[in-house]
């Protein structure tokens, strides 16, 4: 490839003066040249320039390919480039591959076996389909974790694999592959490989359908390309130290085996009773994002989408939220360890792309003009949002046209649908294509859906989808029915599941609503009678197992037994969305837990008062009775600001380029609120679990922080150097926070049951709103738990110091402690009572009825729902005036 790029203009140089004068020409030469007859120097010249010309194209055509292989992204196609694409991709692959496999050489005479990674990829379809069995992508993993790749970099999630990779596989393999080369064909490989060129027809079966890296499917013997990867038969093993002739392809791989077999029809499923939901104990999880597939094994972590991820983290989010407003003063929730699916789901969650989808789609209904056009299914990728209509439609804002029948997300439009009613309610995640791009479909425009396969196989994919529902922001007001499966999500998550029996149970309770549609998730099948009955009272959708006796016009079926579905009715194959057995009763277990949370008292704030209890007793309001000297918010030395917006004050913002400065702070951060933090950790904090910091850039920063902050009065490092008696990154003891502040000066507040007024007032004055609350999303992840355990400190301190000024009579402290309390935590129900019975003793009525109204809006804004310990006592207050 390097002499590709030189030999070119180096030639052109060096032979310079067969075809250019050995002087500038002058404009009557020129002319001279043009009108004269040519003696072949001008056509050499247009010679020459056409060929660089052909050579630049090439070298820009290598250069995007290389770019976009080692990201893992989408090569670019450029107008007028298609033959220089070609021959770059086949080129750089054959350069990766035959780079990576002479790394992988063994040291005794057998063949590597190994595998290039190809777009659309991933380990547990590599093991079905080479390894025969997707149970068997954990060992091709641990057999290739932290090996260096052809990028540099190294497989270390077995969920992120980019293309170009060389993995190696387990040696009991059957077949290996080889590259395709400029000018081969089948024939010639198989004499080549097979020593016989009439086995071409082995090779071309063995590959038939299978997708390229050229981005094609291999379906004409005659059709084959650069940079294809093809299977080949390995030749037997000589008895005894013979040794073939080098081959003219490259090896990459070997899969167990060669035998092309045809997945068995699905076998009839009888109608049978439902099945009694079983107890299954929690097995311990892989991480690992794999899908189910019935062969006798047991996957237990299977394929989830962002919108599904996206949700279920949202959900546990509110869940959790609510139970801190809920807790007792002075107490903290028991902190719960993730569990596999919940790092899963952190790992697919793409909120953002949700949210835009969500009100990309209201934005549309808000501007169309006539009835919505019938939505087929949405596909999310990387290059944005898709629509697939039924039939071709004019688009409207904020969607173009981009193919028959298809709209895209334009990217600049305002989306303004905020207010508008979602207009497909019943949109669903199917899965996954082979290139990771997420397929939606609408349930209402399918109308029914049958699922051929095992009922494990089926309940998996029913209760993702009704998970996915419950979970979609569209999907607010459609009514979910599981029929037969999921009584305990139907329990957890009673608002918008339902758990029926059997089918009689399920139609008996059937409610149409207008705006409400209603969708059955069924894991076993539909008969004829049941169908009839569904004809009449009409459902919006209905999934069900499938039954061949059973005739349904127009259903999609989908064969859920394999690794992938062929989707007929969208022409794709999905890796479909699954919820496993072992997923859902950790699911379950999380919700229950954010439900019934385990109090524990806090050491620190063990002097917290409890609630008053009862209707408080009117008292005239007096003055303040303490002045508090506010702390100076920008001290001479450097220093975290965290209780509000992230600021790091004290050093010279100037000394450090821009764009370094956030992550610099993020850094500092870090080492403060968690001294001895070792460099792996920095690495994943900083960067990500799929691609941490690499060790160089984690040094690179730290030396910039050490850099930028200097050294204290004490000529000390604020960035320590790490030595044994450290044990790890941390920042100096003179390099302080306003969260160290506060925690110091609330401890002395509240040493004694009676506590020091002044302490806690002067803690408050340190808040300036919600911690971290500038910080942009993806950053910071680490510390959350720190964040929650800031604003449960900074509602106990409010709440101790309003109790303490009521009962000095300083009704205006009070209220000051319980704003500065609030402008930290919003959403805090107790400071909102505190707030309340202050008015009350105030008399004023007014403030009460506002504090009420304010608290009320709220509510109704997050979608949340008052204590009724709170709606108690406003109706208390309000009725009685003091």
């Amino acid at each position: 490839m390097i002499a590709i790029i030189a030999a070119p203009p180096t030639a052109l140089w060096h032979f310079r003066s067969a075809y250019l004068p050995d002087h500038l020409p002058s404009m009557s030469e020129v002319a001279e040249w043009l009108t004269s007859e040519d003696t072949g120097q001008v056509f050499l010249l247009l010679l020459v320039g056409a060929g660089f010309v052909a050579w630049l194209q090439l070298v820009i055509a290598i250069a995007l390919e290389a770019v976009a292989r080692l990201r893992g992204a989408t090569v670019p196609r450029l107008p007028g480039f298609a033959w220089a694409h070609r021959i770059a991709a086949a080129l750089v692959l054959c350069v990766l591959t035959g780079t990576a496999a002479e790394a992988a050489e063994p040291t005794g005479d057998g063949t590597p076996s190994t595998h290039v990674v190809i777009p659309g990829d991933s380990l547990t379809k590599i093991a079905a389909g080479e390894l025969g069995s997707a149970a068997r992508y954990q060992e091709i993993y641990d057999l290739n974790r932290g090996a260096r790749q052809p990028d540099g970099r190294s497989l270390q999630n077995p969920g992120l694999l980019r293309p170009g990779w060389v993995l190696r596989l387990p040696h009991d393999s059957d077949c290996e592959e080889v590259v395709v080369r400029p000018g081969q064909t089948l024939t010639q490989i198989a004499r080549e490989q097979l020593s016989d060129a009439r086995r071409y027809r082995e090779i071309f079966d063995l590959n038939r359908e299978r997708p390229q890296p050229t981005g094609h499917r291999l379906d004409d013997p005659d059709a084959i390309h650069p940079g294809d990867v093809l299977r080949i038969p390995r030749p037997p093993k000589p008895a005894a130290g013979g040794g073939g002739a080098p081959s003219a392809a490259v090896f990459v791989r070997g899969p167990e085996s060669c035998q092309t077999t045809e997945p068995p029809a699905p076998p009839p499923v009888p109608v049978q009773p439902p099945k009694p939901p079983d107890v299954r104990t929690p097995a311990p999880l892989s991480t690992a994002m794999t899908p189910a597939v019935e062969d006798g094994s047991s996957i237990a972590l299977t394929s989830v989408g962002g919108v599904l991820a996206a949700g279920l983290l949202t959900l546990l989010a509110v869940r959790l939220r609510r139970a801190q407003r809920r807790r007792r003063p002075g107490y903290r929730i028991r902190p719960r360890e993730p569990g596999p699916l919940e790092q899963a789901l952190h790992a697919a969650a793409q909120p953002a792309t949700v949210g835009d989808l969500d009100l990309a789609l209201r934005t549309f209904a808000g501007h169309h003009k006539g009835d919505l056009p019938r939505l087929r299914a949405v596909k999310i990728d990387s290059e944005g949002i898709r629509l697939q209509l039924t039939e071709a439609s004019e688009p409207s804002e904020p969607f173009v046209e981009s193919g028959p029948a298809e709209w895209k997300l334009n990217p600049s439009a305002s989306l303004d649908g905020d207010d508008v009613p979602p207009p497909y309610p019943a949109l669903v995640s199917l899965g996954h294509t082979m290139n990771r791009d997420l397929v939606l479909i609408d349930l209402r425009e399918a109308g029914v859906v049958t699922l051929a396969g095992g009922r494990d196989a089926i309940e998996a994919v029913v209760l993702a989808m009704a998970w996915d529902l419950a979970a979609a922001p569209w999907a607010a007001r459609t009514r979910v029915t599981l029929v037969a499966v999921g009584r305990m999500s139907a329990e957890r998550h009673p608002g918008r599941i339902r758990y029926a029996a059997g089918w009689d149970e399920a139609i008996a309770g059937l409610e149409p609503q207008p705006n409400r549609p209603q969708v059955l998730l069924s894991a076993i099948p539909l008969s004829e009678d049941v169908t009839q009955r569904l004809l009449q009272c009409g459902p919006d959708a209905v999934v069900a197992a499938h039954h061949p006796d059973v005739l349904l016009p127009g259903a999609w079926c989908l064969d859920v037994r394999g690794p992938r579905t062929a989707v007929e009715d969208l022409g794709v194959d999905v890796e479909l969305q699954r919820l496993s057995p072992e997923q859902l009763d950790e699911l379950v277990a999380a919700l229950a837990d954010a439900d019934d949370p385990v109090e524990v008292v806090a050491d620190e704030y063990r002097n917290v008062p409890p609630e008053e209890s009862g209707v408080p007793e009117p008292l005239a309001a007096r003055g303040p009775t303490v002045s508090v000297r506010p702390r100076p918010l920008t001290p001479a030395a450097p220093s975290l600001l965290l209780l509000g917006p992230v600021r790091l004050v004290g050093a010279d913002p100037q000394a450090v380029e821009g764009k370094k400065l956030n992550r610099l702070t993020e850094l500092a951060a870090s080492l403060s609120l968690d001294p001895g933090v070792t460099a792996d950790e920095i690495s994943r904090r900083l960067g990500t679990d799929a691609q941490p910091w690499s060790a160089a850039t984690r040094q690179g920063y730290i030396s910039r922080l050490r850099t930028w902050l200097g050294r204290d009065e004490n000529d000390e490092l604020y960035v320590p150097n790490v030595d044994a008696r450290h044990g790890g990154y941390r920042m100096a003891g003179s390099f302080t926070s306003d969260w160290q502040a506060f925690r110091d000066l609330a401890q002395r507040g509240l040493a004694e049951r009676e506590c020091v007024v002044e302490h806690l007032q002067e803690a408050l004055e340190l808040v300036r709103g919600t911690p971290f609350a500038n910080v942009p999303p993806g950053r910071y992840a680490w510390s959350s738990w720190l964040q929650r355990e800031m604003l449960d400190a900074i509602v106990d301190v409010a709440h101790t110091l309003a109790d303490a000024c009521q009962k000095a009579g300083d009704l205006v402290a009070a209220r000051r402690a319980t704003m500065r309390g609030l402008l930290a935590e919003p959403l805090s129900e107790l400071l909102y009572r505190d707030l309340l019975r202050i008015e009350y003793r105030a008399g004023n009525h007014t403030g009460v009825r506002e504090t009420a109204d304010k608290l009320t809006v709220l509510a109704v804004s997050l979608d949340v729902e008052l204590d009724e310990e709170t709606t108690a006592l406003v109706g208390v207050l309000l009725a009685r005036r003091p």
